[in-house]
């Protein structure tokens, strides 16, 4: 299992890289809400830089202060994205994305604040936004979402991310060989939400 896990987390960063690289490719093929998948791809794909650097280059024994930075930010950006193409009046537009900000300042205060149960709630409202987007979507009669497949493939990834993350704090408790499986398994989706966003940037003509 061990094998199965590294095998998919390097897998996943060669699906983000690409998927990043084609969307900087078509980034001006892009409309404005849009570009924020982009901005997405990119800031998850240098926060899972600074984790492997730091693991595998300086050596280091723990990257729990680049843990916090991960949940803030993608949290700041997808809320924006969603609220944007849900057309939320400005105040919650700003509101709630900052609310991630906010986060990463007062963690810095918390020290016994528990980043997992933050992942979760984080991870809670994106996918609810994410729903929120295909339900608006699958209302109309003709879509003129470009994105659609990549909503979707959000919607599932974040849903089933946070039930992992419900288990987190019990995969201590697992056998190693168990634990190695289920974030294999979340690997595995990570993989699948990037090849969506390799495909939807792919077939993009205008």
């Amino acid at each position: 299992m061990e094998l199965f896990f590294f095998t998919t987390i390097y897998l996943s960063y060669f699906f983000l890289f690409v998927a990043m690289i084609c969307g900087i490719v078509k980034f001006k093929k892009l409309r404005d809400t849009e570009r924020w998948y982009t901005y997405y791809l990119i800031y998850t794909f240098l926060i899972e830089g600074a984790v492997t650097v730091s693991v595998d280059f300086l050596h280091a024994t723990a990257t729990d202060h680049i843990y916090p930075f991960y949940i803030g930010g993608v949290f700041f950006i997808l809320t924006f994205l969603y609220l944007k193409k849900l057309n939320f009046q400005k105040i919650w537009l700003y509101l709630i994305p900052v609310l991630g900000l906010v986060y990463l300042v007062a963690q810095l205060f918390l020290n016994d604040l528990n980043h997992d149960y933050v992942k979760v709630i984080s991870n809670i409202i994106i996918f609810g936004f994410a729903g929120l987007a295909l339900l608006h979507e699958i209302r109309k009669t003709e879509s003129d979402n470009r994105f659609l497949l990549a909503d979707a493939f959000i919607f599932l990834y974040y849903a089933v991310s946070a039930f992992i993350f419900i288990l987190h704090n019990k995969l201590g408790n697992m056998l190693i060989s168990h634990a190695y499986l289920v974030w294999g398994i979340n690997n595995i989706l990570t993989c699948v939400l990037y090849s969506s966003f390799i495909y939807t940037f792919l077939r993009l003509k205008k």
